[in-house]
């Protein structure tokens, strides 16, 4: 359980302080998801840079501001049923909707704990290729770290159109799917303890963390 909560946290705070897709003003149809996602970047990079209550590590005001600026913009519903993958059809509707709840909170908590490490970061988001699916998009972008030594990393959005919002459903670091990994992650725990062993552990971790102040045990 231990090796879980450790992998699993890992994923999350190397990727979510960089999951910034959202505001409010930017969820026009006619806006391209490049777009959305390059504007929506500089100004959470910009309020990471400024906020000195952000920048000190302030857990509630960063989960507010992930909440109201990043997390209506995923859709944490598919993101969990994904991740959980085939055995999402054996859980009954109260255990879906507990993983869905306890995943959206320690998403949310990793997204908000992250913010402090990744001051003076460089995010360049590339031009959208086309897509056949005009629902669909696979929004590029490239990392620059602040060290010269450090190799850029490439996370890309995998966004669907929904009811006129784009909505990020996976990401994408160095190639490696946040969906993927954490279903072989989630697998492994329900291999060993089923469904509700699952949420057990998700549901720990989450109180781990809102006891200690912060997402980063």
């Amino acid at each position: 359980m231990g090796v879980f909560l450790m992998r699993f946290y890992k994923c999350c705070s190397i990727l979510c302080a960089l999951l910034v897709v959202g505001a409010s003003n930017l969820l026009a149809e006619d806006i391209k998801p490049d777009v959305l996602v390059k504007d929506t970047v500089d100004k959470i990079m910009h309020a990471i840079e400024t906020d000195k209550d952000i920048a000190a590590g302030d857990m509630t005001k960063s989960i507010e501001f992930v909440e109201s600026q990043v997390a209506p913009h995923f859709d944490f519903s598919r993101m969990a049923r994904l991740a959980v993958g085939r055995s999402w059809r054996q859980a009954t509707p109260e255990q879906r909707e507990a993983i869905t709840k306890e995943f959206r909170i320690l998403l949310v908590r990793s997204y908000a704990s992250a913010f402090t490490r990744f001051k003076g970061i460089k995010i360049e988001v590339l031009p959208l290729r086309p897509s056949e699916n005009p629902n669909w998009a696979l929004v590029e972008s490239v990392i620059k770290l602040p060290t010269a030594v450090a190799q850029p990393i490439s996370l890309n959005y995998d966004m669907e159109l929904m009811d006129g919002k784009w909505k990020v459903f996976d990401l994408q670091i160095d190639g490696a799917s946040l969906i993927i990994n954490n279903r072989n992650i989630f697998q492994q725990e329900i291999q060993s303890s089923g469904i509700e062993g699952l949420i057990y552990t998700l549901r720990q971790k989450n109180t781990q963390s809102t006891n200690s102040g912060n997402g980063t045990q």
